[in-house]
């Protein structure tokens, strides 16, 4: 899509050509066609549709580690500003994230996306270290 056609579209009228050229002056007038944001060989979270929007559901063998998992979630997404909604069952969460504003996927979602999983593995893994030492 031209840049133009986007103000176009944005501004509900029609502007004319050499006024746009004029204010755009050497600036790219393309817009770039956007992919999908995540891609199934990168990632198990699920793209769904109505608003867009990425889903996972992280499981969870003690109660201190889910705990754990809220309480770093909640802090991060205080931090940057971005919230997702989680459903918590018993010791399972669910979590679905997109922005709201334009009601798809946005890099905020995708960097929440990204902490949900680093923050998983790194319980995963003392939780496999903790067993070790029993």
């Amino acid at each position: 899509m031209k840049l133009v056609e986007l103000l176009e579209r944005s501004q509900g009228v029609q502007m004319p050509t050499s006024s746009v050229e004029m204010a755009l002056g050497n600036l790219q007038t393309t817009m770039p066609e956007v992919d999908p944001p995540i891609k199934a060989e990168n990632s198990d979270w699920q793209t769904r549709s109505g608003p867009e929007r990425l889903f996972k559901v992280f499981e969870f063998l003690k109660f201190s580690h889910l705990d754990y998992f809220v309480n770093e979630t909640l802090k991060y997404q205080e931090y940057n500003q971005h919230h997702c909604k989680m459903i918590i069952n018993h010791r399972l969460i669910e979590i679905e994230t997109y922005t709201l504003d334009i009601s798809r996927i946005t890099q905020q979602d995708l960097n929440l996306a990204k902490f949900c999983d680093e923050l998983y593995e790194d319980i995963r893994y003392f939780d496999t270290t903790s067993e070790d030492e029993e």
